[in-house]
Formats: C-alpha cells, structure tokens, sequence
C-alpha cells in the first residue's frame, strides 16, 4: 500500500505540471489510501484570473500528473472531484480525492520530467504526429493559418496589457533576479523566459512605470509581439473541450495532451491571450468550426526546441504537503 515515502516521490513528480504562470496551486493531504488535492486560493491572480477557471485548470493538471505518478508505483486511483468553486482568496479549497488501490502501469508517465515550456524559437525541422490524434485538439498546420493566429495573439495580448493591474500582476509572478526570494520556487523565472539580465533590469520600469509613454509613443507592440517565434511552431493546438466540463477535468486531459507531444520531442508554448480574450475566442471558433457547445481552453504552439529545457521552479515538499 501507498506509504508517506511514496506519496511524497508523486507529489514530486506530479507537480512538474504546467500551471498558470508557474502559480502552482495544488496543496496535498494524505489520510492512509486517500490523497485530497486543494487549491491555495490566496496565492491565485485575481486580475488575470478572477473566476479561478486557470487555478482548477492548473490543479487538474497536477492532478492528472499526481494520477500517471502513482501508476509508476503500481497503484491507480478513483478519482472524486468536488466541484467547488476556485476563486481567488478562499484559502484552502478542496479539489478531488483520490482512492488509491493497486493498479496498473500508465506508460504516459514516462513523460513528466520530459515535458516543458519552449519560449524560444521552434527547429525549422518536420513534425512526425503519427499516432497522435486527439479530437479535443484542432492542429493548425498551414502557413496562412499560423500567421492569423500569430497575428491574433499579437493583438489579443496587446490589448490585455493595457490594464495597469494586469500588467501589476504579471510582473509580480516574474523573477527577474535571481536573487528574488521566491527565485528556482516558482514564478516565471528569467531564464525560463529566456531574458538576459539585462532584459530582465528593463522590465519592471518599461512594463509599470512607462508604459503609458510607450504606450502613447506606439513602442508597447513591438514590446509584446511574438509573431516570428509563433510562426517557428510548424504546428498549433487549438485545445478544446466541453463547455460543461468542470475546468480540474479539463486540466487533466491538458496535461495528457502536452504529454503526448512531448513523447514525439514536441515541446509547448501556450498562446494564452488567443482564449483568455473574448473577441479572439470567438473569431477562432468561427474560423476554424469550433461547435458552440465546446469551449477553447488553450491554443499552444508545438515543435522540436532549439535548445536544452530551462531551469524549473518548483515548490518544496513543505510548501505542497500538508
């Protein structure tokens, strides 16, 4: 049966799942066979996500990993959600419960320490996505396609910027130093955002004290474009599910996802400002025939990486156990 040595090597390995800006959420209790995850409410983002949509996404993620984790062991696990409400400063909010029994092996576990985030240019090499069929996922392959969708995102996360707090808030989640506190904890780390230092120096003052002048001088799209990077991913994931489904599901069938591409050396960047924003979520669905019952979680650029994975930040065990 699961012991204390065994949980804790999952949670370990579980949490090597993407959440929104590196957050990472889940909190773990065990009570013998029953594993509770819970959403940290407290540390969620207010301003970018006020209905604690991503934060279930992000839990559902982890959950998924925590799932995979527990296969490598021999055990499976029934799976409980509890629907409850993940908006922001609730403190703890439970999640799901998981009883776990002995079970079998699910091979998708391989990729946990694979999977990671590319915010660089893709390699201008062919993909292979033999055996890679998802029907929640629309792959986006042709050049003038991906250009609308570079374009898109371009504008959509031009004009999310423009709100003070949001800006206020994505900048708190950057470690920009690394001798931030939280550095190598969690966060968007500098490297991870492949910044020089130099770079990383100029962000806080461009991004909150002059914006504004920038903004009015036109020099803030150039600052937040990422059209050439986006058109190196020789593939996009519109991801699609549900519009009922309870966002903790979703996340887990994300993280399958990305797990999948990563087992054919794709890695993953994800476009976020295509779905957070309604007037772009909307235009994708008409244009690429996304039915109205289903919802865009997330559109991710895949492709081979040009470089080694960044550093992960990571939460230790006494951060994540309770």
């Amino acid at each position: 049966m699961i012991n204390q040595e065994i949980f804790a090597e999952c949670v370990v390995r579980a949490g090597l799942a993407p959440t929104v800006h590196n957050i990472q959420p889940a909190r773990w209790v065990r009570d013998g066979q029953v594993l509770s995850l819970f959403c940290d409410t407290n540390i969620c983002l207010p301003v970018c996500d006020p209905t604690g949509a991503a934060s279930a996404l992000s839990c559902g993620a982890v959950l998924e990993g925590m799932v995979l984790a527990l296969s490598a062991k021999g055990f499976e696990a029934a799976v409980t959600l509890t629907g409850n409400d993940t908006a922001p400063m609730q403190g703890l909010v439970a999640v799901a419960h998981l009883t776990v029994s002995a079970g079998a092996q699910d091979g998708l576990h391989h990729q946990l320490e694979h999977r990671f985030t590319w915010r660089g240019a893709f390699a201008d090499d062919p993909v292979e996505l033999f055996g890679w069929t998802r029907p929640d996922a629309r792959l986006v392959m042709d050049h003038a396609s991906r250009l609308w969708l570079a374009q898109r995102n371009d504008w959509a996360s031009h004009e999310i910027m423009q709100d003070n707090e949001f800006r206020r808030e994505l900048v708190s989640w950057m470690r920009l130093s690394d001798r931030h506190p939280r550095a190598g904890l969690d966060g968007m780390d500098r490297r991870a955002l492949r910044m020089t230092k130099g770079q990383a120096r100029g962000v806080r003052p461009s991004m909150l004290k002059f914006w504004p002048v920038l903004n009015w001088f036109g020099r803030t799209n150039s600052m937040t474009s990422q059209l050439d990077l986006t058109l190196s991913a020789p593939v996009i994931a519109l991801f699609h599910r549900d519009i009922h489904e309870n966002p903790v599901e979703s996340g887990r069938a994300y993280l399958r996802m990305c797990l999948e591409a990563a087992s054919l050396g794709l890695a993953g960047w994800p476009m976020a400002a295509l779905s957070d924003y309604p007037t772009t979520r909307a235009e994708i669905h008409e244009t690429f025939g996304i039915p109205s019952d289903r919802r865009l979680v997330q559109a991710v650029r895949f492709g081979k990486p040009t470089g080694v994975a960044p550093p992960r930040a990571r939460r230790p065990l006494s951060e994540v156990v309770g």
